[in-house]
């Protein structure tokens, strides 16, 4: 009798292989409906499930719904078009059909904006999902509203304890680690580390520096890490801070951005003449970055699945709320290694 593998199942339920893996090794949340295609194609094929594990097609999830808001950054600041798409997708079992979810979007230095924005929303929803730099303003008015019962999530950076509900992004120590890993073995002639950030408030772009700075260190690849230019999140200022450390900075061998604004960064290297000289390791998704990776514009992406996010913030609200004394919720995702010969 013919093995059935997960490729089978993935054929049969209409899904990614990586699809099915999250499902039946439960490393992710996956929309319900995907999850009882899934189990259903594997029951049809004879698929032998692990011991103990439960097949039961979960029922249509009713009761608790709740009033979301978020806070994110604008659409032109990378994948956050994107995102909204996939929250409003996941979140859809979980709201009543008059109160949708509200989205807000502010430029990356619009504090008091955010701030007064945090404290109005608290006044009608229950959870906030927020991208946010690590300010004070903005860390008063959370715990402000966490104080009077609004839970309140860091999505991809996490604040300073301030008494918000939890965090949901990378494990960011790991992402800056192994971007250091790479330089050392793709980066083979000494030279010049060009390090791109958003904003040096964004703490988990402050974590992914320090962590690549201290992997370099740690292995002696003698390669030089510059001071990190910002690119304030923008395409247009991921130019900008491109050009300036090409300008800048002759013997460039490489540069690291764990930020957005890639797709500016990119633009400017090829105009330079010198994308085969230096190598860009990016986080993403960006847009355009398969092509990108085919094309050789970039040599690697640390890349975030939204799919997965996104199904993991709701799963993360509907936590909170149902049980409200639970604590700190972490949660941190794997991430994937994008390159030319996989993207």
């Amino acid at each position: 009798m013919k093995h059935t593998t997960i490729k089978d199942i993935a054929l049969a339920a209409g899904v990614g292989v990586a699809t099915v893996d999250r499902v039946l090794n439960r490393r992710a949340p996956v929309r319900q409906e995907t999850e009882s295609k899934v189990i259903s194609a594997a029951q049809r094929l004879g698929y032998r499930f692990p011991q103990g594990y439960t097949t039961d097609i979960p029922a249509p999830r009713t009761g608790i719904k709740m009033k979301m808001a978020f806070i994110l950054l604008p659409g032109d600041y990378s994948f956050y078009g994107p995102l909204r798409q996939q929250l409003l997708q996941y979140a859809a079992p979980w709201h009543s059909a008059d109160t949708p979810p509200e989205f807000c979007f502010h430029a990356i230095n619009a504090i008091e904006e955010t701030a007064a924005k945090i404290r109005e929303l608290a006044t009608r929803v229950d959870v906030i999902g927020l991208v946010a730099l690590d300010n004070a303003l903005i860390r008063h008015a959370v715990e402000e509203v966490s104080r009077k019962g609004v839970k309140v999530f860091t999505l991809f950076s996490d604040l300073s304890p301030c008494g918000h509900a939890g965090y949901i992004g990378l494990d960011n120590r790991k992402a800056g680690r192994t971007a250091g890993w790479a330089v050392e073995k793709l980066v083979r002639n000494s030279g010049e580390i060009g390090i791109i950030i958003g904003d040096n408030q964004f703490l988990c772009q402050e974590t992914c520096e320090i962590s690549f700075r201290s992997y370099l260190r740690e292995c002696h690849s003698g390669h030089k890490v510059l001071e990190p230019v910002k690119s304030h999140e923008t395409i247009a200022g991921g130019y900008q801070a491109t050009q300036q450390l090409l300008r800048d900075h002759p013997k460039l061998a490489c540069i690291y951005a764990p930020c957005g604004g890639i797709e500016g960064m990119v633009v400017a290297l090829k105009e330079s003449g010198r994308q085969q000289a230096v190598s860009l390791i990016c986080h993403g998704p960006f847009q355009g970055s398969q092509l990108a990776l085919i094309n050789n514009e970039v040599e690697l992406v640390i890349h975030q699945r939204l799919e997965e996010f996104s199904a993991a913030v709701i799963d993360c609200f509907r936590q909170s709320l149902q049980h409200p004394t639970s604590g700190f919720i972490h949660h941190t995702f794997s991430f994937e290694l994008l390159t030319r010969e996989n993207a």
